[in-house]
């Protein structure tokens, strides 16, 4: 019998193998008070803007929400502002997870979500990652998104991934953290993990964006299932750690005023208590 590596990058419209390889469901199972999951590919139904979905709640500033058939994938949410300047949604979990990101805590942490715009090229900021709980609110995005990195988040724990605006376009999504009292600016771990240019982003087509935290210093980031090169090291953190318990938090703020919509087809949360 041949031996097959379950470590590979996956379909586009399945968790990435990458990722989620050592991360074993029937362990969950098997041992439930010592693992936390989130598995949702949105396949219930909802009354349109509901603040209330599942698990999950819708905040912002005039947020909208609908379940959408989509062609490429059934079970899909897609979120946006009403239409005015610094209109907000974020899709936040009521579930937190205590020291998740703490070197040596022998704790390991998995997350992984498929999320797509109609139009890459919008006036919007998007973020989707772990946060504290008071991030997890309306402006979770600052509502002068262009001097991005600067002032670009609530002053509050994040790990994710993030992209500004210019004013004008969105830019590339870029692996990021940023830490209570760091006064919004983002700390780029690695810039352009997804863009035009690199050909991650397009139009009306789903990108996964993922990373993994080994419980002991490395923080891994994965853009469709492949990691990147440049990973985070959590010796560079102040106190080398993320201090509150952190939440799943995935948004999008216009700028300008438009309506854009970002839809998300599935989201996966893991970690070890």
């Amino acid at each position: 019998m041949g031996y097959v590596e379950y470590k590979a990058a996956g379909t586009a419209g399945q968790p990435s193998p990458a990722i989620w390889a050592d991360f074993s469901a029937l362990k969950v199972k098997a041992s439930p008070g010592e693992f936390v999951e989130v598995w949702d590919d949105f396949y219930g139904s909802f009354a349109a803007n509901a603040t209330q979905i599942g698990m999950w709640q819708m905040v912002g500033t005039n947020p909208d929400s609908a379940v959408v058939t989509d062609e490429t994938a059934n079970g899909v949410i897609n979120i946006s502002g009403s239409g005015a300047g610094d209109d907000e949604a974020y899709l936040v979990s009521n579930l937190l997870v205590n020291e998740a990101i703490k070197r040596y805590s022998g704790k390991r942490v998995w997350f992984e979500t498929s999320i797509k715009m109609e139009d890459v090229d919008a006036d919007v900021s998007i973020i989707a990652g772990l946060g504290e709980s008071a991030l997890l609110a309306a402006d979770a995005i600052s509502d002068a998104p262009t001097s991005y990195p600067t002032t670009a988040l609530a002053d509050y724990d994040f790990i994710g991934f993030m992209a500004g605006t210019d004013g004008t376009h969105m830019g590339g999504i870029d692996a990021v953290y940023h830490q209570d009292g760091d006064g919004g600016t983002v700390t780029v771990v690695k810039a352009d993990v997804a863009s035009v240019s690199g050909e991650e982003l397009a139009d009306d087509t789903y990108v996964k964006l993922g990373f993994t935290f080994d419980g002991k210093e490395t923080v891994t980031f994965y853009v469709n299932g492949v990691a990147e090169t440049t990973t985070l090291d959590l010796d560079d953190l102040t106190g080398d750690k993320l201090d509150d318990a952190l939440g799943i938090i995935i948004g999008i703020k216009d700028d300008a005023g438009t309506t854009d919509d970002l839809k998300i087809d599935w989201i996966r949360f893991g970690a070890e208590k």
